[in-house]
């Protein structure tokens, strides 16, 4: 087998690992809230999530990004440990399979630091990294707060980390390059006190204070947002990030209740940021990164937003079930989470579909057009 079909075939696994991972994490998640499902690994949900399905996908940007076949052991070994997580029930192993993504993710941003340039969002990225492998040292000793910490700084950082390379063109002013690099720093703190066995209430301060500010920060100054009443993918994107930004200020004002009064409606924070947040973010980049992972180039569909309002609606459900302890509204929300997910998923596919189908003069590159 030639080195580009080794690498190709390294990229298939790896997306399909993703896949499998996330059946998994959201039957597991709905088994958490009452459905009666098959899956394993129970317990290990919310690790399944971050490090099968997000570690893998992140992981697998960045190896593709860079071109580099090593760096297919990122996202390999962290599809791997979703698999040892939820079909082995060895979270140990998987513990160990996500620490060696982390580090070979780590490994990858400094090699792109060394050999073309290093950059203040080149760095970010690699913070988050670092945060994953922590999260995940957190979770294999048990400390599930310090890792939920970590894991929300993995993807957050990530996030924030890429949305800063595409407004790297942007004119924005000494004070808000100052503030993007001191809300980072108070999120990494956050990080560490955690990590150190600190004072909960302060890793919490710290960390929904940097969320908060991040939020604001980007709704501010990002001009994706801008553009969410604009036709076809361009679009969608700008609508996808204005409600992420929303929720995960939303997220920040339920953690900061949380410091107060931790159950209600302020437990649903992580979920205000790992589902509102974090998947308005995958909605709204998949037509973008599907073209640059696997040239695939979706031809847009005016249902793609529909699954963003599906799911807004049911996290709305689940605040509103969270606090009135209703354990049917919490599992009809849970139930509507995964519709909205896997809906997301069939138009994308259908949207390929059709791409696929239409004349080749008559395509373009959605991210040459966000762009």
């Amino acid at each position: 087998m030639s080195p580009s079909a080794l690498f190709r075939a390294g990229v298939l696994a790896s997306a399909a690992l993703a896949a499998l991972n996330l059946l998994a994490g959201l039957a597991g998640g709905l088994m958490r809230l009452g459905w009666p499902l098959p899956a394993g690994a129970l317990a290990d949900h919310g690790a399944v999530m971050v490090g099968g399905v997000f570690g893998t996908l992140i992981a697998l940007e960045r190896a593709v990004a860079l071109q580099r076949a090593a760096g297919l052991l990122a996202p390999l070994a962290a599809g791997v440990g979703g698999v040892l997580a939820w079909a082995a029930g060895r979270p140990d192993l998987a513990a160990l399979a996500w620490g060696l993504a982390a580090l070979a993710l780590f490994g990858l941003y400094l090699w792109a630091g060394a050999t073309r340039a290093w950059s203040l969002h080149l760095g970010v990225e690699a913070a988050a990294a670092l945060a994953w492998g922590l999260g995940t040292l957190a979770w294999a000793r048990g400390d599930v707060a310090a890792a939920t910490l970590g894991w929300m700084a993995f993807l957050v950082g990530t996030i924030a980390g890429e949305r800063r390379e595409l407004m790297q063109f942007v004119r924005l002013s000494a004070a808000a390059r100052r503030s993007f690099v001191g809300l980072v720093g108070a999120g990494a703190a956050a990080v560490l006190v955690a990590m150190a066995g600190g004072p909960a209430w302060l890793a919490g301060a710290l960390w929904w204070s940097a969320c908060a500010a991040l939020a604001v920060w980007l709704l501010r100054h990002d001009l994706a947002p801008r553009l969410s009443r604009r036709e076809g993918w361009v679009g969608h994107t700008g609508t996808c990030l204005s409600v992420g930004y929303g929720w995960l200020l939303i997220g920040a004002a339920l953690g900061g209740l949380g410091l107060l009064r931790p159950d209600g409606v302020a437990s649903v924070a992580p979920h205000a940021v790992l589902l509102g947040f974090v998947f308005a973010m995958v909605f709204g980049h998949a037509p973008i990164m599907l073209p640059a992972l696997a040239r695939l180039r979706p031809a847009y569909t005016r249902w793609a937003r529909a699954p963003l309002w599906l799911l807004s609606a049911s996290l709305l459900l689940r605040m509103g079930g969270a606090e009135a302890g209703s354990a049917g509204a919490l599992a009809a929300a849970g139930a509507v989470h995964a519709l909205a997910i896997l809906w997301f998923a069939a138009l994308m596919g259908f949207a390929v579909r059709r791409g696929l189908r239409a004349p080749a003069a008559g395509r373009s590159s959605p991210a040459a057009r966000h762009r």
